[in-house]
């Protein structure tokens, strides 16, 4: 019975603090809008700040990488099996933020959340992700193309770390879970880069 419930109780937890829907509440919260019915319809920080403004965009991002690098972090103590605990619970933190309980299954692109997670089980590969992310960003003004650079570096510089002795084989496997889950997140994205149809940020959106 404690074993079950040491493997199952932080997994739940993780999956629920994942699900928080950071952008729908404070977007609600201080402008009154569903953020659903505005701009892409995405409840991430991406949508707030094209539809909020800057600074509660901002927040939200910040929220979001801090609830996932705290679950991540705080829950992994708590499961059963230590060695793979970090990628196990940043997976499920990624299931709740993306396929959302609190809004029938709809949540964000696991890209804020990803972050978070990042940071708590290879932080070295999340600076070098957030880097990327960064430049591309200030270079092209596509939070999308510097997203999926970043997912994309994350996976890349795991595997040399996992080649070199200095990282395991479940935190491989997060890595390309999670560029996977951005990838398939922002397929939408693609097509309209492809199509020269993406908005840039700064460009307000109602």
């Amino acid at each position: 019975m404690i074993v079950t419930v040491r493997i199952v109780l932080p997994v739940v937890i993780a999956l629920l603090v994942g699900a928080i829907p950071t952008g729908y509440l404070l977007a609600k919260l201080f402008k009154r809008i569903d953020i659903r019915e505005h701009g892409s319809g995405n409840i991430g920080f991406t949508n707030v700040l094209r539809t909020s403004g800057v600074t509660l965009g901002l927040v939200v991002l910040i929220v979001d990488v801090a609830k996932a690098w705290a679950a991540t972090r705080y829950l992994s103590p708590f499961f059963e099996f230590p060695a793979i605990s970090g990628p196990v619970m940043g997976i499920f933190v990624l299931i709740g933020n993306i396929f959302n309980p609190f809004l029938r299954f709809k949540g964000g692109k696991g890209v804020a959340t990803g972050l978070g997670v990042a940071i708590a089980i290879s932080p070295f590969a999340a600076l070098c992700a957030l880097i990327t992310f960064g430049i591309l960003l200030a270079a092209f003004r596509y939070v999308s193309v510097g997203s999926l650079c970043a997912a994309f570096v994350f996976s890349i510089y795991n595997a040399v770390l996992y080649f070199r002795g200095k990282t395991d084989v479940y935190t491989i496997v997060f890595s390309l879970l999670l560029t996977a889950a951005v990838f398939a997140r922002h397929i939408s994205n693609i097509q309209r880069l492809l199509h020269g149809e993406e908005s840039r940020i700064g460009k307000r959106e109602g």
